[in-house]
């Protein structure tokens, strides 16, 4: 048995030296490590959604026991803040539901998903905006969820239990079983679900005192007891909380019948085998107030502020608002300064790249500057390279022919802001080049290469490029260049 629970834990945070150091014998480092775990924040970086994208989670023991704890755990925490929250009961309703048997082990996995997405949303948008509309309120936190439901249906574990199941569209079948639990938010289904949740805190309480010392068992103790009020509590409460919370999974179901027409509209029964939807800037934003990386500063400086103004020069490509060419109209804003050069025949120039993204595009560097970077979360900071505008994984390469060279700009690249109201900014700094792609020649273009930093971004984040072509060059047409006929 312990092995399984030590093995769940390592999902949640690295085990105490002192439990390492004696050889796995200091049951009080256990204890401890157990005690941590099943507090429940919502803050911790591996959220319950975050687990649920990179494996399945009911395949694995214990850690589906001690995501149910740590999420009710979390929610009984919000509502001790302030009882008289209906937002905060809400929240607790959305994260029992996830635990009704008749979503089984796959629904459970794919809805803890979106149910974990939509409880966010309840601790993040405002009381009012929640009061005049649930959904709408929602709805940023919803698309970054089925973002993430999107990369765990690709997973191979996923696939292969969907087709042993014979389920053809998983977002329909989805749908259904969303549909099914809406029909059961009632005082017996949600009592019931808390009460297996109890039951599992109970045991870890228990081993808690066993291992622990003294005082950490008396504050599990007083844990176990303001959780157990609230499932007193519960079934007064329900009579306001569940019409909002079956009004929000009937949308959530109508949402996901949505998707499942989008990815299934090319052949019957048939994934669309070029679908990608590339992530949203309210997705990113999403993804950012829960779980910020490193390379994201949330401030107000501005290191380096954007040109005012779009430099000019006769034979270089125009970069202004006014600018006749919608490939490099108004990129001027992307730099902090910028001077117009020549790069010399023979030169090869590098462009980090996703498998969706275009070869022949405007942004470029030269490979000191490539070779300087030392991993996406560089490239990002660095260049100001928003996910929403390009993911990454790949990378393209560019020669210039002989002749007489490439006439680009290239400058310090601008800060960026993610919008006009947020204070997430990315640094910018590295020395950028941008170019009209119109002059580039396909035969110039390098194999696709990988970058070696993988395909995500966000902990926890699984490939969501999974089965598309990866490491092909693509081509837009509409920035090829143009060939005088005689």
């Amino acid at each position: 048995m312990w092995d399984e629970l030590e093995n769940a834990l390592a999902w949640y945070g690295s085990a105490p030296a002192r439990w390492m150091e004696s050889a796995k014998e200091d049951l009080s480092a256990a204890a401890e490590w157990l005690w941590e775990v099943i507090q429940g924040d919502f803050a911790e970086e591996q959220s319950t959604a975050q687990i649920a994208t990179g494996t399945v989670i009911s395949m694995i023991p214990f850690v589906d026991q001690l995501c149910d704890v740590r999420d009710v755990v979390a929610n009984c925490r919000k509502i001790n803040e302030d009882s008289s929250n209906k937002w905060a009961w809400v929240g607790l309703s959305l994260t029992l539901v996830g635990l009704f048997p008749v979503l089984g082990s796959l629904g459970k996995g794919c809805g803890k998903i979106l149910l974990a997405y939509g409880r966010k949303s309840l601790f993040r948008a405002s009381k009012s905006a929640l009061d005049s509309d649930f959904w709408r309120a929602s709805r940023p936190f919803v698309e970054a969820g089925i973002g993430k439901l999107n990369q765990h249906l690709a997973h191979p574990a996923v696939r292969k239990t969907l087709s042993a199941l014979r389920i053809a569209n998983p977002y329909k079948w989805l749908a259904g079983k969303i549909d099914e639990v809406a029909s059961k938010v009632n005082a017996s289904e949600l009592g019931k679900a808390f009460d297996s949740v109890l039951e599992t805190l109970r045991y870890f309480v228990d081993l808690i005192q066993r291992w622990g010392t003294e005082a950490m068992g008396a504050r599990a103790v007083r844990l176990l007891q303001s959780v157990v009020e609230i499932r007193r509590a519960l079934n007064a409460k329900v009579g306001e909380i569940a019409r909002p919370v079956k009004q929000w999974l009937d949308k959530l179901a109508r949402r996901l019948e949505v998707e499942g027409d989008m990815a299934y509209r090319a052949h019957v029964d048939s994934v669309n085998p070029h679908k990608y939807v590339r992530p949203t800037l309210a997705q990113d934003r999403v993804e950012l107030d829960l779980n910020k990386p490193g390379w994201v500063d949330e401030t107000r400086k501005i290191e380096f502020q954007p040109l005012d103004d779009a430099p000019a020069q006769a034979l270089w490509p125009d970069i202004s608002d006014t600018s006749v060419n919608p490939a490099t109209k108004s990129t001027y804003q992307t730099f902090h300064d910028a001077e117009a050069v020549v790069v010399p025949p023979g030169e090869k120039l590098y462009r980090v790249v996703d498998p969706s993204s275009k070869d022949n595009s405007i942004c470029w560097m030269r490979e000191a500057e490539f070779k300087a970077l030392r991993n996406r979360g560089d490239w990002r900071r660095r260049f100001a390279v928003w996910r929403h505008w390009n993911r990454n994984g790949e990378y393209v390469t560019y020669t210039v022919p002989p002749g007489d060279g490439l006439r680009v700009w290239e400058g310090a690249t601008a800060s960026q802001k993610l919008d006009s109201t947020s204070q997430y900014v990315l640094e910018g700094g590295g020395t950028q080049i941008v170019l009209d792609p119109g002059q580039l020649q396909p035969e110039q273009f390098g194999k696709r290469q990988p970058t070696g930093w993988g395909y995500t971004d966000f902990h926890g984040e699984s490939d969501q490029f999974l089965g598309l072509p990866k490491l092909t060059n693509n081509m837009d047409e509409r920035n090829l260049p143009i060939h005088e006929t005689m």
